[in-house]
This record gives C-alpha cells, structure tokens and sequence, in this order.
C-alpha cells in the first residue's frame, strides 16, 4: 500500500472538505489580514543569500527530507545558498526560528501548539513569531524493544530505562506527554538519547526502550530492524486522553506490518509536520521555496519516501501556525 493511500486527513477536523475550499477562496485576502504586512515580493524576485533548514538528528526524516531539499532550492533558485543543519529536532528548532531572518525549519505540530499557547490561542495567531509554508507529513510515534523480551505493553516498562529523545527535541515532548497519560511519570528512568544513540544503547542493554517519532519508515529504526529482530510497543489506545489533556494535535494512526522487517501491524499515535520560517522571512522566497515543494514533490519523494504524502489540500491546512503570505500568494495562485 502506498503512503498516498494511507493518508487521512487532519484529525479531528469535521467538513474538511468545506473548509479547505472556503480557505483556498479566501488566501488574497488572508494574506494581508494575517501578519498585517503587505507583500514584498513580486513576480520572480525573492531575497538571495544562505539559507539554512534546521532539520533533526541524521537518522531522522527531517534530515533526509531537509538535505534533499536543500539540494532542489539551490538548484532552481540562483543565489540562494541552502544549506541543511543537524538539529535536536522540533523544540531546538522552535528556538531556532525565533532568531528571525531567512530560514527555515521543520516543526512537529505539537511544538507549534507550544509557541501558539505562549499567545493564549489554539488557533492561527497573527502575533505568533512563526509562520509555515505547508503541512508535510505526518510522523508515528514509535515505542521500541527488541523482541525479545518480556516488553508487550508500555506499563511492562515501570521501573526500566526509556529513553525519551535528545533534550529539545520533539520526541521527548510527545514521550513524556505519553508516560503521563500512562501514569508512568515517576515509576521509571527516563534517558536522554537521539535516535543516533538508542538503537546501539537498546543493542547494548543500556536502555530497554526508546521513543522515537518520525515518518514512515524512518532508516535509523529500518537500519535496527535489520540488525536484530524487534518490536513495537502499542500506543494508540492513549490517543483519546492525550487528545483530552494535550490538544487535537495527536490521532490514533497505524504503523501497517511491513514498515520494518518482521515488525507487525501496530496502533499508535501521529501528529502532523510543518515546514516553518520565522514571521520576518521573505514574502518572494516564502512564495518560491513553496512553489518547489509542491512542483518538485516527486523529486523529494524519490529520496525521502515520506514527502510523496504532501498534497496540496492538506498543505494549507497548518493549525495552529498561520500561513505565511508568500505561501498564501502561491496556494492562490494555483487556484485560478
């Protein structure tokens, strides 16, 4: 089955349909409602210069999504330098961007929820200090052992040793968000690791679990499989509480049985990514930079099998960050 195929919208989001089309009418005059700047750029004129994309770990998506990117912007946009940059992922981005300027970066929705609710708002926020280009995919929350032992279910893992994510990143977010609601907070040893490190510590026996949040598949999980039989805890049975207590960010999702080699079909959670700059980006760079990622989706999908999911009726639809306006100018554009 193909990553088309599984795709299923914004979760919790009744008469999509309607809204999607009531939005996609409407960009021209969003575009200077939100932000309460006019345009800068026209035509073909974009701000030239480095561009940096803050990414995630190299194991991780984002990594590979960023550096293939990277390559397609400097490849059809003259003076512009893209470059792409090794991160802790969403929260170490998040602060990433609040520097302003010309960069982007990639941003789980849960971490956008986070800078939203500095402003008191779980809706677009004309005040926020980001802005995004397209909703891309979504990542599936994975919860890992090797199979080999005793561990079938998250509470089999009181009193071990899980490691949570790297410090900053979106992973430990949503990984303590989960032991939370799993009434785990507390009852065992939480441990600091990117997904370039848990899988040779779970190998080791220096941890007994790790959570990683990625698209399907991520390699750093794909490369493990290969290594050395493992499993997947299930999670999606938590979705409804961590809906409850933590926002419309998260769905139940399914990681379908093949992902990974000899890993079966698991319930679990996801939650969408977003392609983010900072409030101050450029209005022409904004409107190339999404023109390239909706053209050249097949080129990035080629080398990063996650970015076949973008589609441009799901990619305006970035709740809680607003679009924007060089990303509004371009969706608008392909609508006459």
């Amino acid at each position: 089955m193909s990553y088309r195929a599984r795709w299923s919208g914004y979760p919790g989001r009744p008469g999509m349909p309607d809204r999607r089309t009531a939005l996609l009418a409407g960009l021209g005059a969003a575009a200077t409602a939100i932000g309460g700047c006019g345009l800068t750029g026209a035509g073909g004129r974009y701000r030239k210069g480095p561009l940096p994309i803050a990414t995630g770990v190299t194991d991780g998506v984002y990594y590979r999504y960023g550096r293939r990117l990277a390559r397609l912007l400097d490849d059809r946009l003259p003076g512009v330098r893209a470059s792409a940059d090794v991160t802790t992922g969403s929260l170490d981005n998040l602060q990433w961007l609040r520097w302003g300027g010309d960069r982007l970066a990639f941003l789980a929705a849960d971490a956008a929820g986070a800078a939203a609710s500095e402003h008191g708002t779980a809706t677009p926020d004309p005040d926020a200090p980001i802005r995004a280009l397209a909703r891309l995919y979504d990542d599936y929350l994975h919860l890992v052992v090797l199979e080999s032992s005793s561990f079938h279910t998250i509470d089999d893992l009181r009193g071990r040793h899980v490691s949570v994510g790297a410090k900053g990143s979106g992973v430990e977010l949503v990984a303590r968000r989960v032991l939370t609601a799993a009434g785990l907070t507390g009852h065992l040893t939480p441990v600091r690791m990117g997904l370039d490190y848990a899988p040779a510590g779970l190998r080791s026996g220096l941890i007994d679990a790790f959570f990683w949040s990625g698209g399907l598949p991520t390699a750093g999980i794909a490369d493990l499989a290969e290594r050395i039989p493992i499993r997947l805890i299930p999670l999606g049975g938590l979705a409804p509480q961590i809906r409850s207590q933590y926002g419309p960010y998260y769905r139940a999702a399914t990681i379908p049985s093949g992902t990974y080699v000899n890993v079966d079909e698991t319930q679990t959670l996801a939650l969408a990514n977003f392609l983010a700059v900072p409030a101050s980006f450029d209005d022409g760079l904004a409107y190339r930079v999404t023109e390239i990622l909706i053209r050249d989706r097949d080129a990035l999908a080629a080398a990063v099998p996650s970015a076949e999911l973008l589609d441009v009726r799901s990619a305006i639809q970035t709740d809680p960050v607003p679009l924007h306006p060089g990303a509004l100018r371009y969706y608008r554009s392909i609508r006459r």
